[in-house]
């Protein structure tokens, strides 16, 4: 018996070092895979070529573990393009870590906590997209403007936003007994809320806009319901892409459903109105069909939808502004009569003048990856 168990033992352990040694080793480099970012777009160093999703045939076990490989890879490569191109800067989470502990981080515009005036936030979708990322399926087999934040970050800074980009779904670390959960950023939610608290709420912005995709419409709605009258008081727009929120309580939401839209696939043009439940946001047709495209497809809406209601917010500070002066000069008027009759008017001229009315024009997610361009199908995979 002694002797049959030692046998199993050394079994055990050859079949141990056999599947170690079947375990594939890749690259921690987009060159070390081959690939480049060219124009924009992901290309084979050698021969031009776009992503090939194949490359051991008849190992789809392997192929898919070398494509998840290569998306690690591409996720460094997003963080760096937004720290270089985009001159954003990491900012840690939780705040206050000690060096053991397990953390993640967001990013930041230099301005993103001194602008008085605008802050625009860009949450992703639930999944492996990470900071920086709409679809990560997309950056590999279509487009870094299709698939990342970047184009909206540039838009933003172009129109003098402040930019804050949350990193929802980092959520855990490698640690001495396995995984570990990161303080403040434990889930989706309550990562938003951490970084509201101790990055949003000490900013310096009176107004407030939201770009959210997905699951990140789940985020901003729980934002909503847990910072309801900073939110109320400080977010001028919400932008959803496809998203898969539910108002349980539509009631309680009145004050989100006011000031957001969703723009979802659809077949139809895009802006066109969609079916819409009674007490839900708004729904506009993002005039693609594909999930993860939602986004970039409706940027150009999306900047407009933002500009309409930031107008609306400064028309009405304006309005306020001219109230409270009109009533001050009324007042005035009674304690000495030999103010000029025209004081009031003039009052008025400065408030509007000031810049009220004018205005200023101003995951991957769930589903299937892309076929590569060899026509053949991958497994499936998440943002």
């Amino acid at each position: 018996m002694l002797v049959e168990a030692e046998t199993s033992v050394v079994a055990m352990a050859g079949l141990m070092c056999c599947k170690e040694k079947s375990e594939p080793s890749f690259p921690n480099t987009l060159e070390g895979f081959g690939y480049e970012f060219k124009d924009g777009k992901m290309t084979n160093m050698e021969t031009g070529e776009g992503f090939q999703f194949v490359v051991r045939e008849g190992d789809q076990t392997f192929n898919q573990r070398h494509y998840e490989a290569l998306g690690e890879v591409v996720t460094e490569e997003v963080y760096r393009l937004l720290e270089t191109e985009c001159k954003l800067q990491q900012l840690p989470v939780p705040c206050d870590a000690v060096e053991s502990e397990p953390q993640t981080f967001v990013f930041a515009s230099e301005d993103a906590f001194t602008n008085p005036e605008k802050l625009l936030i860009l949450i992703h979708g639930s999944g492996v997209v990470r900071a920086g990322q709409w679809a990560r399926r997309l950056i590999i087999n279509d487009c870094l403007d299709s698939g990342t934040q970047i184009p909206f970050i540039k838009e933003a800074k172009k129109e003098g936003y402040g930019v804050l980009i949350m990193n929802t779904n980092d959520n855990y670390r490698g640690v001495t007994k396995g995984m570990g959960r990161i303080r403040g950023s434990e889930n989706p939610e309550s990562h938003a809320f951490y970084v509201w608290d101790k990055y949003i709420s000490p900013a310096k912005a009176k107004h407030i806009a939201i770009v959210a995709h997905s699951y990140g419409g789940v985020v901003t709605t729980a934002l909503f319901r847990n910072k309801r009258e900073e939110f109320k008081k400080r977010v001028f727009a919400v932008a959803m892409t496809d998203s898969v929120h539910f108002l349980s309580n539509p009631a309680l939401y009145k004050d989100l459903i006011k000031v957001s839209c969703n723009w979802v696939c659809s077949q139809q043009p895009l802006d066109t109105p969609c079916s819409t439940s009674p007490l839900e946001i708004e729904r506009v047709s993002a005039g693609v069909k594909v999930h993860e495209l939602t986004s970039w497809a409706s940027i150009s809406s999306i900047f407009k939808f933002i500009h309409r209601k930031l107008e609306e917010v400064t028309g009405s500070d304006a309005e306020r502004d001219v109230d409270t002066n009109s009533e001050m000069d009324t007042g005035r008027e009674g304690e000495a009569n030999d103010m000029d009759s025209d004081a009031g008017s003039r009052d008025v001229t400065a408030a509007t003048g000031k810049g009220g009315y004018g205005g200023h024009d101003i995951s991957d997610e769930e589903g299937d990856a892309d076929k590569g361009k060899d026509g053949s199908k991958k497994m499936k995979t998440t943002e």
